[in-house]
């Protein structure tokens, strides 16, 4: 079989990292010794909201897929917009909580989490547990190389920052094991992950209203048609969704909608009584 280019690098890169999964999902990683003034001026730009890369995250990254309305090349400000208000809720909601459990969906090379759990760590947010949902971090799946890489080198980082971390291959898993442990999230994070926002009615929703916490939040940034409708150049937008789970009733509940059209320099409040647009994949 004939081995690419870029497979022949993660297979090196690997080499740099101890990686182990335990049945549970723990994840057990290291690598070799994180320079200090790295990691000092990593925090620092990390709590202005900074994508700072060094050889503590250098093996990161995000979705640059050229039809992906949630990509920067499409949409500059959509990603980096949502991260801010995303970690401004997140504050706001724990800010009685002592321990925050962190759940993502769709994590895959996990740049967006890396950016959002040091700008909550930086604010103080008691993060203590990750939980991390790919298919891409099952050993056969096609790209998993890649991301294994990428899951040794955040978990190397955030097991140093006193966090736990934990690898499931798929919603259902992972839900299981939720229950079956206790390990409820404050937290739930996707971002541009298409499977899973085309199944959210049928799959994620009902999932997630069995294991999030009362009040808990789940924050989505969907790629979703835009009013000029699909089929053309700048047709589709990015969609930042913020959803609780609400005490009295036990069910997920919409808060507020942002729209991020190519090309805007700010979100634009949708009226989240209406039905949301059609799901846009890449």
């Amino acid at each position: 079989m004939t081995v690419l280019v870029g497979e022949v690098l993660w297979h090196q890169r690997a080499e740099q990292f101890f990686l182990d999964v335990a049945a549970d999902g723990y994840v057990v990683a290291s690598c070799a010794e994180v320079n200090e003034a790295e990691a000092t001026e990593l925090k620092r730009q990390s709590e202005l909201g900074a994508w700072h890369v060094c050889s503590v995250n250098d093996c990161l990254a995000e979705c640059v897929a050229a039809g992906c309305s949630c990509s920067r090349s499409v949409n500059p400000v959509a990603r980096d917009a949502f991260l801010r208000t995303t970690a401004e809720r997140i504050i706001k909601r724990t800010a009685e909580h002592a321990e925050v459990c962190y759940t993502s969906l769709g994590s895959g090379l996990l740049r967006f989490d890396f950016s959002l759990l040091e700008m909550l760590l930086s604010r103080g947010v008691p993060v203590t547990s990750v939980h991390l949902v790919d298919s891409q971090y099952e050993p056969d799946a096609q790209g998993y190389m890649r991301h294994r890489v990428a899951l040794a080198q955040f978990a190397s980082w955030f097991t140093l920052r006193g966090v736990e971390v934990y690898v499931h291959y798929s919603l259902e898993r992972y839900a299981f094991e939720a229950r079956r442990t206790s390990a409820l999230p404050a937290i739930v994070m996707q971002v541009d992950c298409f499977e899973l926002t085309a199944a959210f009615d049928k799959e994620v929703k009902p999932a997630l209203e069995e294991v999030l916490q009362i009040d808990g939040l789940y924050c989505a940034l969907t790629s979703r048609e835009g009013a000029s409708g699909a089929g053309s150049m700048g047709s589709t937008c990015a969609w930042a969704e913020f959803w609780r789970l609400v005490p009295e009733t036990g069910r997920m509940k919409m808060e507020t909608l942002t729209c991020f059209r190519p090309g805007d320099t700010s979100g634009i409040n949708v009226d989240v009584n209406k039905p949301l647009p059609r799901v846009a994949g890449h």
